[in-house]
């Protein structure tokens, strides 16, 4: 089984390729292919590592403990917090709004998005340009 996805940390793309090793129907292990590429003065460097992160989270637990599985479970999900809290101010949510809409979130399920047009405009107004601005002044007068 192969998955593959993309994370940005700080500049750093990582490329996760999910790999499990097989032998039979018997399984040996849950090798993680961790590719990660990097810029340094002007030349771009890569590394690959495989790791065995367990098959699942009871075998995370008995390879590393509760406390770092929970540890990196929780880090993980409070950036995607912080994530799905910028999208809303990007689209001009209020700190009660946010609020509000964070008592239903839940780690790994996705938030319903409903973009307000012209809130998600205001909100991110202040980031543009003088002439990005009149620009879009521009094409809402010819609406």
């Amino acid at each position: 089984m192969l998955a593959t996805r993309a994370i940005d940390r700080g500049g750093v793309v990582v490329n996760i390729n999910t790999l499990k090793v097989l032998q039979g129907r018997r399984k040996l292990m849950a090798l993680i292919q961790i590719n990660a590429k990097k810029e340094i003065n002007g030349v771009e460097k890569t590394a690959t590592i495989s790791y065995d992160f367990g098959e699942n989270t009871a075998d995370a637990v008995k390879k590393f403990g509760d406390d770092t599985v929970f540890s990196n479970f929780r880090a993980n999900a409070k950036i995607t917090a912080q994530g799905a809290m910028r999208r809303m101010l990007e689209d001009g949510k209020t700190q009660a709004e946010i609020t509000e809409r964070m008592k239903s979130w839940k780690p790994g399920v996705a938030l319903e998005r409903v973009v307000d047009p012209v809130a998600a405009l205001l909100g991110r107004w202040d980031s543009y340009s003088e002439a990005e601005k009149a620009e879009i002044l521009k094409k809402l007068k010819t609406k």
